[in-house]
């Protein structure tokens, strides 16, 4: 082992804490020490630098920069990519008025039923309460509920086959 990957051990507290702080993810600073382990395990000059541990983190913010550079060049391509998709959806007009059509169908018939009907309905499918919670706040029995329930979405399914 080199000295300088000696000295990366040393002191590999720091630099991971230093590359955490120059890519902002512990992760990533993990992944850029290894790098720079190898970089210094791979180190052949004859003539050491003068300051070991100065040459370590300048390694390491250079990994650091690599990094940078590297993800603003996928997210630059992940952009133009995404530019270049087409919409995942685009309704036709034909498609806005039909379905405008039957919203406006369903709310006519929702409001042509009585109005304990819609209290029931509007506990259960907006509140999420049971049967037996709307029995119980409405003071009715749970068959009461299971009939006004049945009205309403039979004033649905009709409006929605109309």
């Amino acid at each position: 082992m080199s000295s300088l990957t000696n000295v990366f051990l040393r002191h590999y507290r720091e630099v991971l804490g230093f590359l955490s702080l120059r890519t902002g993810s512990r992760d990533v600073a993990q992944d850029c020490a290894q790098d720079t382990w190898i970089k210094l395990a791979e180190f052949r000059d004859k003539t050491l630098p003068d300051n070991e541990r100065a040459y370590v983190f300048r390694v390491a913010a250079n990994i650091a920069t690599d990094w940078h550079r590297r993800r603003g060049r996928e997210i630059t391509a992940l952009a133009h990519y995404a530019a270049a998709q087409p919409p995942a959806f685009e309704a036709d007009t034909l498609d806005v008025a039909s379905a405008n059509q039957l919203l406006h169908r369903l709310e006519a018939a929702l409001l042509r039923q009585p109005r304990r009907s819609l209290d029931v309905f509007v506990l259960h499918r907006h509140e999420g309460l049971t049967y037996r919670a709307i029995a119980e706040r409405l003071a009715i029995s749970v068959s009461a509920v299971e009939k006004h329930m049945m009205r309403i979405l039979l004033a649905c399914d009709q409006a929605l086959t109309a």
